[in-house]
């Protein structure tokens, strides 16, 4: 069914773990299931559209900062998330953490200071899931906080440059 795919894999388990299809059992200790359920299992045709469905079963922390990631299309440089980090924008845990797991799981990559989605299939769905006004309010926030920091930044150089 994953087609040898590790994240598709990973992903299919853990779908099927949410809906008991597999389950622990206590007195075997081991894992459990109908053969017949797994076979019978529908799955998207690839690893995009599998992690797209699943989307709505991760924590609100890792969905907003999937929507922050995909305001800025398919890579944003890290050192703009890393300055966002510290703003109202990010969720409660910070961005840091939440863009570790998405790694971990297989959703974003980030490679020379990039952070990119692994596939632009998901960005996109993530981006367009979202209510138009949700998004405009979003790209609304990011633009105030960034602009203020360079506010900050071009302010605090001109003052420097006056005092030499």
């Amino acid at each position: 069914k994953t087609s040898g795919h590790i994240l598709f894999a990973v992903e299919l388990l853990n779908s099927m773990l949410r809906d008991s299809t597999i389950h622990f059992g206590l007195n075997s200790r081991r894992y459990c299931w109908r053969w017949e359920t797994i076979c019978s299992l529908k799955t998207d045709d690839n690893v995009a559209s599998f992690i797209i469905s699943n989307l709505s079963t991760w924590p609100p922390e890792t969905l907003h900062t999937l929507r922050i990631l995909a305001c800025f299309g398919f890579h944003t440089d890290q050192g703009v998330l890393e300055l966002l980090d510290a703003s109202c924008v990010a969720p409660s845990g910070g961005l840091k953490s939440c863009i570790q797991n998405l790694v971990n799981i297989g959703v974003i990559e980030i490679v020379g200071g990039l952070v990119s989605f692994t596939h632009d299939l998901i960005q996109q769905n993530v981006y367009e899931e979202f209510e138009l006004h949700q998004r405009q309010n979003l790209h609304y926030d990011i633009g105030v906080f960034l602009g203020a920091k360079v506010f900050a930044n071009l302010t605090s150089t001109e003052t420097e440059s006056l005092e030499i």
